[in-house]
């Protein structure tokens, strides 16, 4: 038993000295270390982390991260009637659809914002309406948002009321939509060039796809981006296996394949040029019966002789501009879609805070101005005010009826 009592003491001393590393890592812990930038590394470890800027053109609707601090400074800076707060909030609550009633808060703020004269609300909120996004789905309404929104030059707000023609039934809405999109892409629009795109490709014009892709790119859509390398990706493949079958066809002395493969090697189509290569497979087209293999053969080797069997390569040139594109069986005019469908833009309001827009005039200052009557109208059905949203009379902005009219709306 004595022989035993130096282990237990070590045993001891490690536990005493574990407990010691326990204390002082939990110390150590305790302590934050300032920040690279010199800010307040206390406040930043106790607070959220603000949520990183979408990169231009992205699409994807993340949730808006936000301190209960600032949170409360925003809602108390829109319900004293700062626009730009008022705008802020609803697209809060529209990138957070998981709140509780999300949706009513995002058309409440946004319709203050919007009939205060802000562009941006208008068009937001007239997508949400147009769309069903978050309450009650009404078209005309969402219509007139958007066209005043457009009409105060917001650019984005063709592209968004293409949206809700297209969710709209009947060959007249479709037809109205396709309008909007192809004229929001002339605009320059790059959410718009890339749905156009997409509809380009479903219709299987792949080459002005491509082209409206890569100037959707250009303007920032990283949709388009992946897109175009879906594409590249699958017609890489798509070659290589075309390849692969019609070497397995020349392989078995297919007259149509070797010649296909020397107009290929001749071109360079999907390989590499090489004109020995292609006179090769000339050759063997030309043994296995084929008439135009002969033809081209006899006009190759018209501009040489058996004391100078070299190519002559400007010859053979001028020649590839003879073969008729349509010789070749996979048509490369028109390269095939890939099986996975294309991707739309999953977020239209995404950046749409960095939209500019131009701002209504002031009213005029000589006793009460008259309404506007080009505001549509919010029903207690559009936006639906639950408890703890501001009421229609502490709402600047906005007049009590706003949030009670239920008239019939005319298109």
């Amino acid at each position: 038993m004595r022989r035993l009592a130096p282990t237990r003491r070590r045993a001891g001393l490690l536990a005493l000295t574990g407990g010691l590393l326990l204390q002082a890592c939990a110390s150590w812990a305790a302590i934050v270390l300032p920040s690279a930038g010199g800010g307040d590394a206390g406040a930043a470890a106790s607070s959220p982390a603000p949520a990183a800027p979408a990169a231009p053109g992205s699409s994807i609707r993340m949730p808006a991260q936000r301190s209960d601090a600032s949170l409360q400074a925003l809602r108390r800076q829109a319900q004293e009637g700062e626009v730009s707060a008022q705008f802020e909030l609803g697209m809060y609550y529209y990138q957070n659809a998981g709140l509780p009633q999300a949706g009513a808060q995002a058309r409440q703020w946004l319709g203050q914002a919007a009939a205060q004269g802000d562009a941006r609300a208008m068009a937001a909120l007239g997508y949400m309406l147009g769309t069903g996004t978050g309450g009650v789905r009404d078209v005309p309404t969402g219509r007139q948002w958007l066209q005043r929104a457009a009409d105060a030059r917001l650019a984005k707000a063709t592209y968004l009321l293409s949206l809700v023609e297209r969710k709209v039934t009947g060959p007249k809405a479709m037809q109205q939509s396709r309008l909007l999109l192809e004229q929001a892409a002339r605009d320059g629009d790059a959410m718009a060039l890339n749905d156009l795109a997409v509809e380009r490709e479903l219709e299987g014009r792949m080459n002005e796809a491509k082209e409206l892709y890569a100037q959707a790119q250009a303007g920032g859509s990283q949709t388009a981006a992946q897109n175009l390398g879906r594409i590249a990706s699958y017609q890489r493949a798509s070659t290589a296996e075309q390849l692969g079958r019609l070497r397995a066809r020349a392989d078995e002395g297919n007259a149509n394949a070797l010649l296909e493969l020397a107009y290929r090697y001749h071109l360079g189509r999907g390989v590499q040029r090489n004109f020995a290569t292609a006179i090769q497979y000339y050759r063997r087209a030309a043994d296995a019966g084929s008439p135009k293999a002969r033809e081209f053969l006899a006009l190759i080797f018209s501009r040489s002789n058996d004391k100078q069997p070299v190519i002559d390569e400007a010859w053979m040139q001028e020649l590839a501009a003879r073969i008729n594109a349509v010789a070749l069986q996979v048509e490369e005019k028109h390269p095939s879609a890939p099986p996975d469908r294309p991707q739309r833009v999953a977020d239209p309001l995404s950046q749409l805070s960095q939209q500019p827009f131009a701002w209504p005039e002031p009213p005029a200052a000589d006793g009460d101005a008259a309404a506007d009557t080009n505001t549509p109208p919010l029903s207690q059905e559009q936006v639906m005010p639950t408890e703890g949203l501001p009421s229609a009379a502490h709402a600047p902005g906005m007049q009590p009826s706003n949030l009670s009219h239920n008239a019939p709306l005319t298109e």
